[in-house]
């Protein structure tokens, strides 16, 4: 006697296969690092030279910080992020966002 075959190899079809759902915004609380790392960028960027190889790594930092909100949830965690920059400290946030948006115009999910 043989024992059924109970493993079913075949692939399911296509229009059977769940969709993925896009991933939600993301909150407050998993910008808040981003931000944070931001703001102490702005801070060192305000407290020293504006040119040269220290603005040079501040642009750098900068540019991961928007590579971690990008991997966070794409162009809305970026937005996300650059609201709470502009709330925290509006007499400044027009140059610090104007410092963000250059150093983020490369950026495969940036949408100015």
């Amino acid at each position: 006697m043989k024992r059924p075959l109970t493993t079913n190899f075949a692939a399911p079809a296509p229009s059977s296969a769940p969709e993925l759902d896009p991933s939600p915004a993301p909150s407050w609380r998993e910008a808040a690092p981003i931000v944070a790392a931001l703001i102490r960028t702005f801070e060192a960027i305000e407290a020293g030279p504006k040119a040269g190889p220290a603005m040079r790594a501040h642009r750098s930092a900068m540019r991961r910080q928007g590579e971690a909100a990008a991997a966070l949830g794409g162009s809305e965690a970026m937005r996300d992020v650059l609201e709470q920059i502009a709330q925290i400290d509006p007499a400044r946030a027009a140059q610090r966002l104007e410092y963000v948006r250059e150093a983020w115009t490369d950026l495969p999910a940036w949408r100015p």
